[in-house]
């Protein structure tokens, strides 16, 4: 279908023809995923017979679920870590003591919080955070090949994510009463 060198069973990054690794050249990406949509796009086959059609679709189904997890640098992360044999989505009982204990200060500070600008300040710091844990991550992947500790790493990314949601819908709610 797409290339007669890739299979559906490929995994993401070899579907895009891309190194295994969190850094990603993200104009590669995006070429690799426009030049594979057009191959795969299903009115290409629409005077082909129905098993043809389906492949397209399957295809096409594919390459966009594959360029959405590449793209986001936290799913992305959280595949190479899946690729690797670790489960970061799975029970989070191997998160450092540190990273538990900071996330019982934000949640004090977060429960302390009555305006905005607190509000926004907090938000600032647990970003500054997730900034952290994206480079050490990278860190972790592209030059260690550390599948436990990325692994780690992903799931304080997750709970950052997560709290970051929380925060912003916390705010949203004090704009709106205010």
């Amino acid at each position: 279908m797409a290339n007669s060198a890739i299979k559906l069973s490929d995994n993401d990054f070899e579907i895009f023809g891309l190194p295994c690794q969190f850094s990603l050249d993200s104009a590669a990406l995006s070429a690799s995923y426009l030049r594979l949509q057009s191959q795969t796009h299903p009115d290409r086959f629409a005077n082909s017979s129905a098993q043809e059609k389906r492949l397209a679709v399957q295809w096409a189904t594919r390459v966009n679920e594959a360029y959405k997890r590449l793209q986001n640098p936290m799913e992305r992360a959280i595949y190479w870590c899946e690729l690797n044999g670790e489960n970061p989505r799975g029970q989070q009982s191997n998160l450092p003591p540190a990273l538990l204990m900071q996330q019982m200060e934000w949640r004090e500070a977060l429960e302390e919080i009555d305006g905005a600008e607190a509000l926004e300040e907090l938000l600032d710091e647990v970003a500054a955070e997730k900034k952290r844990c994206l480079t050490q991550i990278a860190q972790q992947i592209d030059s260690e090949k550390n599948a436990q500790a990325a692994n780690a790493t992903a799931q304080a990314l997750l709970f950052i994510d997560k709290f970051m949601i929380e925060l912003t819908k916390k705010l949203e709610q004090l704009e709106d009463a205010s």
